[in-house]
C-alpha cells in the first residue's frame, strides 16, 4: 500500500469517526433541550379555542417561569390531573372577581382577547401568595370550583412557546 492509499484510507476513517461524533452530539443536545428545556403537550380539549384546539401539539418553555415572572394574560401548562392549560388572569396578592363573565383585577376591567362570553361569576378575593389565577379562555361551559382555578406556582408546567402541530397552524407564541 502505497503512502497516498494509507493516507486516504486513513482519512475515510477519520471522516466516518468525525460525522458520527457530529451526530451524537445533536442528539445529546436535542435530548437536553427536550428534558430542561421544553415540554410537548398535545391539547386535549377545547378550553383555550380560538388560540388552541383540541389535538394540537404545543412546545411549552419549562424554564420560563424561572427565568421571569409569569405575567397575566401568558398562557400556561400545568399539572392538574395530568396536563392542563389555561390562561393567567390573576397574579398573587391579586383582588380578582368575575362579574357577569367580565374578569375584574383590583377593580378594573380586565381586557382578554381570547376570552368567550359568559355568565361566570365569583367574588372578589385575594389570590394567595405564590398561587395564580388560571382560567380557560373558552367559559361556555359551567364554571368550575374556585379552588380548581388557582394554581400554586409549584404546579406549572411551562408557559406556551412554539405550536409544532398541526404544521399549517406552526407559530411561536410570544408573551400575551
Amino acid at each position: 500500500m502505497t503512502r497516498t492509499e494509507a493516507n486516504r484510507h486513513q482519512y475515510k476513517k477519520l471522516s466516518a469517526l468525525d460525522w458520527l461524533f457530529c451526530i451524537a452530539a445533536a442528539a445529546a443536545v436535542v435530548i437536553l433541550i427536550f428534558t430542561l428545556w421544553f415540554t410537548g403537550i398535545m391539547v386535549s380539549d377545547d378550553g383555550m379555542s380560538p388560540a388552541l384546539y383540541k389535538g394540537d401539539i404545543i412546545l411549552f418553555d419549562k424554564l420560563a417561569k424561572h427565568i421571569s415572572t409569569p405575567e397575566r394574560g401568558d398562557a400556561y401548562a400545568f399539572k392538574k390531573d395530568g396536563a392542563a392549560i389555561g390562561r393567567i388572569a390573576a397574579l398573587p396578592g391579586d383582588k380578582a372577581a368575575i362579574k357577569e363573565g367580565k374578569v375584574y383585577i383590583g377593580g378594573n376591567l380586565l381586557r382578554e382577547v381570547n376570552a368567550s362570553e359568559s355568565d361566570w361569576e365569583l367574588d372578589e378575593f385575594t389570590v394567595p401568595a405564590e398561587t395564580f389565577l388560571i382560567l380557560p379562555d373558552d367559559r361556555t361551559g359551567e364554571m368550575p370550583e374556585k379552588s380548581a382555578l388557582l394554581i400554586p406556582f409549584d404546579a406549572l408546567i411551562g408557559r406556551a412557546a412554539v405550536r409544532v402541530s398541526p404544521i399549517g397552524m406552526a407559530c411561536i407564541f410570544t408573551n400575551n
